[in-house]
């Protein structure tokens, strides 16, 4: 061991002698060598004063080890300004392994401490190794040597490792007795779907939770999938619930613990209810892991990891181990019933958290979800921890005493009796009959989600080892070799560390290349106030390669629509490239992992609701092409007072200045000249409908008026002052110019027109000849009846002269 001084000392030191010599015998706490300092102390000068002097000290230095000297880095007369390894020390023990505070080697107490400790010998081996337990901890030097041995193991037999959260990615769990009411009524609609359900009580769980039956349904394929994977990769459980928990779901999915072994962590041994953390399990390397799980944040979105459609077969109870995560966004729901259930519970969590303090915190402190987790992680902090828990099993006793399925399915009854009389004068008996057994069923599972996960998993393990053998070859001297003779290793043998891939490289790398190239825009599919770069199905689509932007332009290629009727969805039927898709299509084709064909998830559009497709040449699709769908969710390549410039320079205007008018006039030009040129940027909102007045026969547009459901991502404008509406004279003539493209914005020759189909005409008073357009355009804007281009500029020439007598003269100087 090296020896390194503390940053405690006096610096600089000065050594003055060695004590001891390589292969002298050293306990701790033993001097080892001399040293002086040269400190200020205040002296008194014998006259009743006191004044500072500098004094030199001699200081012995201690051994902090026990052990034998091997070799000194420092000599006598060497002046030492900072923390440097001093002397090197063979220790009979490295205390490389330890547990309960204990050293697993030679049983000394790591927790003790002397007047001469700076570290203590506990922190050298922080890294816990074991699932299941936090009091076996070892060095990074050992756990180095440890994860490698386990990747030379896995390597040889051609396997990954791979972690397995358990609720609602594989298995999904409730406490609600109305499980076990049903499962014992043949009658109840509910009975087949609860068949195989598994139950298990906890008994020596915490206090609010003795006695609490649990009920576990499989997700379909769930044993043959967990067979299956287990030939290509080594199996961990990384559960949110407690270790008891933990303990009974493995008893059932892996009942003689061939899949998991004892690889098993639980929130007991993570410190954490609320986020997870691979370093855990792997401290050193987490090269060759994949991690498959129904939430992303949990894991911050870590590049390992799968993400799971989340399994929802006990309607609306969600995760019973995760009350602290923020609620996740339902998304596409099509069952009324449910989603009205749905609404109920949401109300409610959102009455208990306006009642906890960490809602209260997370209300007055606008911070990231990614923040929440971070902060509300835990730790070491066994009193959050606690206070979490208790708050967690408050949650769930209030799921046995609610009975939250009960009531949904006394919901969904009266829903289908009201709907059964309203057609029983139009309905035979035997009909009624037919429909009855139908009705009042609650409960399905059509989930497909882990044949198709075991095929991705396949996937990643078929692009790893290919590029681990690919390395292999390359390193060996591939077909080179191969001619001359030489021996390849067998693809089993002389595992190489070296040359081993990066699953956080090679996932992402062909998940990127589903959607790439593919430009998103939301609509009605993310509640009001959601940041939408940073939602969950925002970071999920981004790690396939999509670009989230806010607004449609050229280069949104998708929009993707919760809902119809909507600002967006009118505004993107105007562009021919922007297919409109229902949100399944996003869900599918992330979960499939393939860019599926759009065609069967377009959106119906209502006739009312297409726009006027714009022309290639048309301005506002010329001008959307400098929009930067990529810069996410800014939208302009331009700064705020770039885009001002330029508009203002375009109209052949001065920002800083119009002619003829004062400083509120000007003011006043300017902002709808602004307001007016910009009005092309797609910000609108979607909660603004266009609503058709059947009496008048014509249009209205409304504004503040949101559709049915929940307001989406979109911001609600204020209604335009009337007064802004009016303007000057000049200004409505600048609006009217730009409508139809006049050649304000083109410049003259002295050879001729800046363009082929442009001509000159003479205008002004000095007969300057001015760039115009033809009688007809075929532009996509319709022609103004009242031509008065002459009479606008003629109006702006003069405001202009009058303003600047020179210029006048000079005009005329050059005319004579």
């Amino acid at each position: 061991m090296l020896l390194r001084l503390p940053p405690s000392l006096h610096y600089p030191i000065t050594v003055t002698s060695l004590l001891k010599q390589p292969g002298d015998a050293v306990e701790r706490d033993e001097a080892i060598f001399w040293y002086i300092y040269q400190t200020t102390v205040e002296e008194g000068d014998g006259l009743g004063n006191r004044i500072e002097v500098k004094r030199k000290f001699p200081t012995r230095f201690e051994s902090t080890v026990d052990g034998e000297i091997v070799q000194w880095k420092i000599a006598k007369g060497d002046v030492i300004t900072g923390p440097v390894d001093v002397v090197e020390i063979d220790e009979p023990c490295a205390h490389e392994v330890q547990f309960g505070g204990l050293c697993a080697e030679c049983g000394k107490d790591m927790t003790e401490a002397t007047y001469n400790t700076e570290v203590m010998d506990s922190y050298r081996a922080p890294i816990q190794m074991a699932h299941d337990n936090t009091t076996l901890t070892v060095s990074e030097k050992e756990a180095t040597r440890v994860e490698e041995d386990a990747k030379r193991r896995l390597l040889a037999s051609r396997r990954l490792s791979l972690v397995v959260d358990l609720d609602q990615t594989i298995i999904h769990a409730t406490v609600d007795p109305t499980v076990g009411e049903w499962k014992e009524k043949q009658d109840n609609p509910n009975y087949e779907a609860l068949k195989d359900v598994r139950q298990f009580q906890l008994i020596e769980d915490g206090p609010g939770m003795r006695g609490c039956w649990y009920y576990i349904k499989l997700r379909p394929g769930l044993e043959d999938f967990l067979q299956n994977v287990a030939e290509l990769y080594e199996l961990h459980i990384y559960t949110m619930g407690t270790r008891a928990y933990a303990q009974n779901i493995a008893d059932i999915i892996d009942p003689t613990r061939k899949l998991f072994g004892d690889r098993i962590l639980s929130r007991d041994e993570s410190g954490s209810l609320t986020a997870k953390n691979l370093q855990r399990l792997f401290p050193v390397d987490t090269k060759m892991v994949v991690i498959i799980d129904d939430r992303g944040d949990v894991w911050r979105w870590s590049p390992n990891l799968i993400k799971v459609s989340p399994y929802d077969f006990f309607v609306g109870i969600g995760d019973i181990n995760s009350s602290f995560l923020p609620k996740k966004q339902d998304i596409g729901e099509t069952n009324k019933a449910v989603k009205a259930a749905k609404e109920k519970e949401k109300k409610r969590a959102e009455q208990e958290q306006e009642n906890s303090e960490s809602a209260k915190a997370e209300a007055e402190n606008d911070v990231s979800a990614l923040e929440q987790l971070v902060t509300m992680g835990g730790g070491d902090n066994q009193s959050l921890l606690q206070e979490q828990a208790n708050a967690q099993e408050e949650t769930i006793m209030h799921q046995v005493e609610d009975r939250p399925l009960l009531q949904k399915q006394k919901q969904l009854e009266a829903e289908d009796d009201a709907s059964a009389d309203s057609s029983e004068s139009s309905s035979s008996v035997d009909e009624s009959q037919e429909a009855a057994k139908q009705r009042h069923h609650l409960l399905e599972d059509h989930d497909r989600e882990l044949f198709q996960l075991q095929d991705r998993l396949e996937q990643v393990h078929r692009k790893f080892f290919d590029e681990y053998d690919k390395k292999r070859t390359h390193a060996l001297g591939g077909r080179v070799a191969a001619l001359r003779g030489e021996k390849a290793a067998h693809k089993d043998r002389d595992v190489d560390l070296k040359l081993v891939p990066d699953i956080k490289d090679i996932m992402p790398l062909f998940k990127r290349s589903v959607l790439g190239g593919v430009v998103l825009v939301f609509s009605g599919v993310l509640p009001l106030g959601t940041d939408t770069q940073n939602a969950d199905i925002s970071l999920w689509a981004k790690s396939f390669g999509a670009v989230i932007a806010t607004k449609i332009n050229a280069r949104t290629t998708h929009l993707v629509a919760g809902r119809n009727r909507t600002a967006k969805v009118r505004e993107a039927t105007r562009y021919p490239n922007v297919k409109i898709v229902m949100t399944q299509w996003l869900l599918d084709s992330l979960t499939s992992w393939k860019r599926l064909d759009e065609d069967p998830y377009l959106l119906p559009v209502h006739p009312d609701d297409r726009g006027e497709p714009l022309s290639p040449g048309s301005r506002e699709l010329a001008d959307s092409s400098w929009l930067s769908s990529s810069d996410e969710a800014t939208g302009s390549l331009w700064t705020e007072d770039e885009s001002n410039e330029e508009l203002f320079k375009s109209s052949g205007l001065d920002e800083s200045s119009v002619p003829g008018y004062d400083a509120d006039e000007q003011a006043a030009v300017h902002d709808e000249l602004k307001e007016f040129l910009g009005s092309d940027d797609e910000s609108e909102s979607d909660s603004e409908a266009w609503g058709e007045d059947l009496n008048e026969g014509s249009k209205k547009r409304k504004r503040g008026e949101g559709t049915e459901g929940e307001g989406d991502e979109e911001s609600e404008e204020d209604e335009r002052d009337e007064s802004d509406k009016k303007g000057s004279r000049l200004s409505q003539r600048i609006k009217r110019s730009y409508e139809r493209s006049t050649g304000l914005r083109e410049v003259a020759t002295a050879t001729g027109s800046a363009s082929g189909s442009e001509h000159v005409r003479p205008s002004g008073p000095h007969g300057e000849e001015e760039v115009g357009t033809p009688a007809k355009q075929d532009d996509g804007y319709p022609e103004d009846p009242d031509d008065d281009d002459d009479e606008l500029e003629r109006e702006m020439l003069a405001a202009f002269e009058d303003d600047n007598p020179r210029a006048e003269e000079e005009a005329a100087a050059e005319n004579g």
